[in-house]
């Protein structure tokens, strides 16, 4: 009798969702509010700037892409830490625009789905620190749900850096518990 392996292809991957700072939420006005979050990753700007704008690294850990980081270009966005992603159910792509690019320093894009990104590159001590801002109009109980959601995907970032991938077919199962974990911590604090 064959025996199913529980070794979980993301079993290399940070599940510690405490490893980095939280970041904020800050309400602009009665629609809007501004969510930010500071990483410092120990790779060069050029490196972290690959890992947002090339399609076969964005998928590492966040989304596939599509369109170039130009400023005016298209840049869509396709989520795959659907539960069903991969299993016969496909997410749908975003249409987004590039607001501004200034490779390595600078991105921003905004889509119906995610708001305006702004995600700012500076060259660190040992690399670069990372601040990301999201504007969004959600609900207010939506704005922790995706604080904590970026606040993984900028987790994964760092497993990308180093070389890693995300199984997103396992993403639920491995990584939903990470993103409780980052919701309680956002609404505890």
């Amino acid at each position: 009798m064959a025996t199913r392996s529980t070794h979980s292809p993301n079993a290399a991957l940070n599940k510690d969702m405490s490893r980095f700072p939280l970041g904020n939420a800050v309400p602009l006005d009665a629609q809007r509010t501004e969510l930010t979050l500071t990483r410092q990753y120990a790779a060069a700007p050029e490196v972290v700037w690959a890992m947002l704008t090339d399609p076969e690294k964005t998928q590492m850990w966040w989304a596939k892409v599509r369109g170039q980081a130009k400023t005016g270009s298209s840049f869509d966005v396709k989520w795959l830490n659907l539960k069903d992603e991969g299993h016969g159910i496909e997410s749908d792509w975003w249409y987004g625009r590039i607001v501004e690019a200034n490779e390595p320093s600078l991105l921003e894009f905004s889509n119906d789905m995610h708001g305006r990104i702004r995600i700012e590159l500076t060259p660190a001590e040992n690399g670069t620190r990372l601040v990301f801002s999201n504007v969004i109009a959600v609900q207010p109980e939506v704005v922790l749900m995706s604080l904590a959601g970026w606040h993984v995907h900028l987790d994964h970032l760092q497993e990308a850096l180093d070389g890693k991938s995300v199984d997103w077919q396992h993403w639920w199962d491995d990584f939903y518990p990470c993103w409780e974990q980052a919701h309680a911590l956002y609404a505890g604090a």
